[in-house]
């Protein structure tokens, strides 16, 4: 039989994996459900591209990522997403976006200098 004391070591080591494995990204449905909580804030998202819109000429391109919860547009900084692309995006999310006459309403802008993950 095992030990209590061994018992309890490996339930301790399941829950730290467990949350590592947890944190770090929110769920999309979270942020479009409380706007004003995030807005300025960082955060991590991870999805599906679904959407892209860009602008060539200015190298100005966002898309709209989808993570089973619910979609959101993100900008990302020095990279193209394109369709169908699983995607992590750290950033700044923003209320009320505009790229020339199309409004983006919630968007998170990745900064400058953040690492990216693919």
């Amino acid at each position: 039989m095992l030990s209590d004391i061994f018992k309890k070591k490996i339930w301790i080591i399941s829950l730290l994996v467990f949350a590592t494995g947890c944190a770090g990204s929110l769920k999309i449905r979270d942020i479009n459900a409380d706007p004003a909580k995030y807005h300025e804030k960082t955060v991590t998202v991870k999805g599906k591209v679904v959407e892209n819109f860009s602008i060539p000429i200015i190298s100005i391109g966002v898309a709209k990522i989808n993570d089973g919860t619910g979609e959101i547009w993100v900008k990302p900084a020095n990279r193209t997403l394109f369709e169908g692309q699983k995607t992590t995006v750290k950033g700044t999310f923003k209320i009320g976006l505009n790229f020339g006459s199309r409004s983006f309403g919630q968007i998170i802008v990745e900064g400058a200098g953040e690492e990216n993950k693919k």
